[in-house]
């Protein structure tokens, strides 16, 4: 199973009410990165999971759109 590095561009989220002033035009994106087990990969979006089991099963996982997709690096266990 491939382990990979990705970095993409989320979009940002504010809760709660805010003034006029509080809110910028445009307020900037969030980037994340982050380091899991690849189960999927089509045209659209990657799937990775944070933790496998050996039998199969999978704990967490985050599918990304691949338009937000900065990078993805295949990682090497040493």
């Amino acid at each position: 199973m491939r382990i990979v590095k990705v970095k993409w561009i989320d979009s940002n989220f504010r809760s709660g009410w805010a003034l006029p002033h509080e809110v910028k035009d445009v307020e900037p994106l969030a980037v994340g990165e982050v380091v899991g087990f690849l189960k999927g990969d089509n045209e659209e979006a990657i799937t990775l999971a944070m933790s496998t089991g050996d039998n199969g099963s999978t704990l967490g996982s985050l599918t990304i759109p691949k338009s937000s997709i900065v990078y993805m690096k295949e990682m090497r266990l040493k």
